[in-house]
């Protein structure tokens, strides 16, 4: 076959140039021989055979393309051309792979973090073959719960799975024992999210670990073996309820414990139940939980015994756990979705009649992740997503844009080179490709440094992020290392990177190398490349600016989310709460009790203006259906669904929230009182422009959001008093429309304590772990102010997550523009400097010379921020979601960031424009 001659022939490359050497010479003498039977002299049918047959060179090299398949060798020759003329030009190159490696660094960096944080799959073996289970409601929302009763039924049930598992959460629970095993006490300041407050202060002396509910056949199925001891296996139930066991992660063995294997068989004590260490999970596992390395692994069916007063074992609507499964061999995801939806049209008969459960449901089945339901379901996650891939897009169209122009400005001085290689018979193609190659040489170079400097980068950040959760959170994990998929994509991206900016300067340059050859040499800067210059720097300036608006907006955002007035006492008050040991002696009545003689000791602490318990204003309310004057709820008196909480009558005081009408609850109606409070909001709502006190309102069942704890009944309410409106942490305002109901006495315990202080919040934070303790050694509680916990609401946090990712690319973006423009200018200065020499001849001064140089080079940045601020109000229009107290086009960030720009620029095309006023016309006119 002809393409197999043709491999064959790339590995005997002499033997086929002495055949085509022998082919060429057959040829001219069959030529010669013609021209000689025509009666031609022998030397002049030579001359003429050789004239009409051309450059005997040229079709050597094409005859070897056609036999050496694809051109490999000419193309290795343009590579090795083009790694000796990326070397003889060492600067350009330098410059080049610096700007290319920032925005090939900044894709890789956002895709690797994309895999690790939202692509990342089940820690088991085999994990292709696990996925996740959950069920799609009638309503169409997705249940990715299920309670430990229906998680025995499927896993009993389905057969199409070699194994179903169940995780039910973890937590925080108190550790001691370990009798006689030496403990590695960390006398570190704490980590990063305790020294900057975003997480509550503990304010106890007990020492917490997280711990993991799992099933007992979770780490089969899973296919993870122990590092030491034995784990859980699902023949344990029975042994386990008798010897309470418990396993412990690798991590946490050896930073608590040093690694002493002594600790195996020993007796831990969590919350206050004593369980025997079984075994060691491997270093790092994480198992379902993506990033976290809980402390602790407990089996599910000794949740009961952590917790005293939970019947999650046997209470069918306690949607507790999350199911995950093992695909059987040869059965595919559809297969098994049609199976478990028939199995949940069984099990629904046996739910409440008022639960969703009850009612049709289909199974939801995808490939297994730590995200609790399919990304597509995360409407916002996914648009934040897209949002930070395309400012890292558009930081690598800022870097090609910026190697562009410094590659058509670099081979304006190689039109002699250029226009000889067409002179001497190289094809338009074949320049195009060696310049080509060059480039695609250039991507792949600072795609390896992109690779490097992104994995540094992440690997530090991984360290970062791990050591700022508190020990007691577990140990977090991040694998940043790339694998195949992301050399693939530095590859890919870095190639077409190479492409993309070196397409332009290669198809100008050889359009221009033949006419630069022919014409006299004239020194100027041609038109047509002018022009292409132009557009890039435009192009670079453009994408620039909106990456750095859309910077300023969020910041703008962020600080104006700080500065807005909550309604209410933001700083000068504490949120404390408590956690009560689990066992049988904390009755609901002892832990009322403690609340109430907490909050006693805390009224004599000084500086404390008043205590009360209540959730702060910070969070989502529960929401129910209002009607009108005792009602039933209906289509003709159901008037909205609004957001109501339980407070105490001193609530409004302690947080300062001015009483604009009517009166507060009564000190003592234990919340028996059937009367509410409206915010100013939520009257105009329901009566708008009429006093609604001495009406009453009914808050029905139907639209409710809360916990099983607080169900509220169709009840009654008058209302007795209007508040002024506080604000949480929804950014459409719809936060401030509440209804306040009395909590009654014996929820106490419930609530987190809100402490007003006169003095310094930190100065109380400091003095809690003291009364605490004496109250009850064995209580444990999180302090902070209510400020601090609003930066950690949404808010707050997405915002300025928002505005720190912006700002880094877009000053990423600055910099490669300002890049841009000072190496554009700097070689547009040297290829005209024989022009400006001739300027300077016949009178021009050096403001004359410099207006002229700043004046062409400042223009098309003024065009690039005309098509940016386009731009940039297309980005705040998708981002209006997440900005607060803003315009879709704020006057402050367009403007100011705008002339930060035009001032940046300047001072990067003055500095090379300088150098044109210092050249000396003589010089420049002998030169030439």
């Amino acid at each position: 076959m002809p393409w197999i001659a043709r491999v064959r022939a790339l590995f005997r490359r002499e033997d086929l140039s002495k055949e085509l050497d022998q082919e060429l010479e057959f040829h001219l003498a069959m030529r010669e021989e013609r021209n000689i039977e025509q009666g031609m002299p022998v030397a002049e049918a030579q001359r003429a055979a050789r004239l009409r047959f051309g450059n005997p060179v040229l079709w050597r090299e094409r005859m070897s393309e056609i036999d050496l398949m694809l051109l490999p060798q000419t193309v290795l020759q343009d590579v090795r051309y083009g790694i000796r003329m990326l070397l003889r030009n060492a600067g350009f190159t330098i410059v080049a792979v610096v700007a290319l490696a920032l925005g090939i660094g900044v894709n890789t960096t956002i895709f690797t973090a994309y895999k690790a944080f939202f692509a990342l799959p089940l820690d088991a073996r085999d994990p292709g073959k696990m996925v996740n289970l959950a069920l799609i409601l009638q309503s169409g929302l997705t249940a990715p719960h299920f309670s430990y009763s229906d998680y025995q039924a499927y896993r009993d049930g389905l057969h199409l799975f070699s194994g179903v598992i169940a995780e039910g959460g973890g937590e925080q629970l108190t550790m001691s024992g370990a009798d006689g095993i030496a403990r590695q006490r960390n006398s570190g300041m704490g980590s990063l999210v305790e020294k900057l407050r975003l997480l509550p202060a503990s304010a106890s002396v007990a020492q917490f670990a997280s711990a993991l509910f799992v099933s007992e056949n979770y780490f089969p199925v899973l296919g993870v073996t122990a590092l030491r001891g034995r784990l859980f296996k699902a023949e344990d139930t029975q042994a386990l309820g008798a010897f309470p066991s418990v396993v412990i992660s690798e991590d946490y063995w050896q930073k608590e414990f040093g690694g002493d294997p002594a600790l195996l068989g020993k007796t831990i004590r969590l919350n206050g139940i004593a369980f025997i260490v079984i075994g060691v999970t491997p270093h790092n596992f994480v198992g379902t939980t993506g990033f976290s390395v809980p402390d602790f692994w407990l089996p599910l069916s000794l949740e009961p015994l952590v917790h005293a007063h939970d019947d999650l074992l046997h209470d069918r609507e306690n949607q507790c756990c999350r199911l995950f499964a093992r695909l059987g061999p040869g059965v595919s995801i559809p297969q098994a979705q049609s199976e478990m939806t028939l199995l949940a049209g069984h099990l629904r008969t046996l739910h409440d009649a008022q639960s969703e459960l009850s009612k049709p449901v289909t199974a939801l089945i995808w490939p297994g992740s730590p995200l609790p339901v399919p990304l597509k379901q995360f409407g916002g996650l996914r648009f934040a997503i897209l949002l930070i891939m395309a400012a890292g897009g558009m930081v690598l169209v800022i870097a090609c844009a910026n190697v562009a122009s410094l590659q058509l400005a670099r081979t304006a001085s190689r039109q002699n080179e250029l226009s000889m290689r067409l002179s001497l018979g190289a094809s338009r193609f074949r320049l195009v490709r060696q310049l080509l190659t060059e480039s695609a040489l250039l991507g792949l170079l600072a795609g390896v440094f992109a690779l490097l400097l992104s994995w540094a980068f992440l690997k530090a950040l991984a360290a970062l992020l791990a050591a700022t959760v508190p020990a007691e959170y577990g140990t977090l994990v991040y694998n940043m290392t790339p694998d195949l998929g992301v050399f693939a994509y530095v590859f890919a991206i870095s190639l077409v990177a190479g492409i993309l900016f070196g397409l332009a300067p290669a198809l100008e340059s050889s359009r221009s190398a033949l006419a630069y050859a022919l014409k006299a040499h004239t020194g100027a800067s041609p038109r047509r490349r002018r022009r292409l210059r132009d557009y890039l720097i435009a192009a670079q300036v453009s994408a620039a600016l909106t990456l750095m608006i859309a910077g300023s907006l969020l910041i703008r955002s962020s600080l104006h989310v700080l500065k807005e007035d909550p309604g209410y006492n933001l700083d000068h008050v504490v949120s404390l709460q408590i956690q009560f040991p689990q066992g049988t002696n904390y009755t609901p009545e002892r832990k009322l009790s403690l609340v109430q003689e907490l909050r006693d000791r805390l009224a004599a602490l000084p500086g404390v203006a008043a205590t009360t318990s209540a959730n702060p204003p910070l969070f989502p309310s529960r929401t129910a259906t209002v009607s009108f004057n005792g009602g039933g709820s209906s289509a003709g008196n159901a008037q909205t669904v609004i957001g109501f909480d339980y407070v105490q009558s001193n609530y409004f005081q302690t947080l300062s929230i001015p009483l604009l009408s009517g009166r507060s609850f009564e000190p003592h109606g234990g919340g028996h009182e059937a009367s509410v409070i409206l915010s100013k909001a939520a009257a105009e709502r329901l009566w708008p422009g009429k006093s609604p006190i001495g009406l009453s309102l009914r808050l029905g069942a139907e639209g409710q959001s809360h916990n099983k704890s607080e169900l509220l009944p169709n009840q009654t309410f008058d209302v007795i008093g209007i508040v002024r409106d506080v604000r949480s942490d929804a950014i459409n305002g719809n936060d401030a429309v509440l209804v306040y109901l009395p909590l009654t006495e014996k929820r106490l315990a419930d609530y987190p304590i809100l402490i007003r202080t006169h003095t310094d919040p930190e100065q109380l934070i400091s003095a809690l772990a003291p009364v605490i303790s004496s109250t009850d050694p064995d209580l444990v509680a999180h302090a902070s102010t209510v400020s601090e916990l609003f930066r950690t609401t949404p808010a707050f946090t997405i915002p300025s997550t928002a505005a720190a990712i912006a700002t880094v690319v877009g000053v990423l973006g600055l910099l490669l523009a300002s890049m841009g423009i000072y190496g554009t200018v700097s070689y547009v200065v040297v290829l005209r400097t024989r022009e400006v020499g001739v300027r300077m001849a016949l009178g021009a001064g050096k403001k004359d010379i410099l207006s002229l140089m700043l004046g062409e080079s400042i223009r098309p940045v003024f065009a690039g921020l005309l098509l940016g601020t386009c731009f940039a109000v297309g980005a705040s229009y998708l981002l209006r979601r997440i900005l607060y107290g803003l315009n879709a086009v704020d006057a402050i960030s367009f403007a100011g960031v705008s002339a930060l720009f035009i001032v940046i620029a300047l001072f990067a095309a003055y500095v090379p424009s300088r150098r044109a006023m210092r050249v000396d016309p003589v010089v420049a006119l002998r030169d030439e």
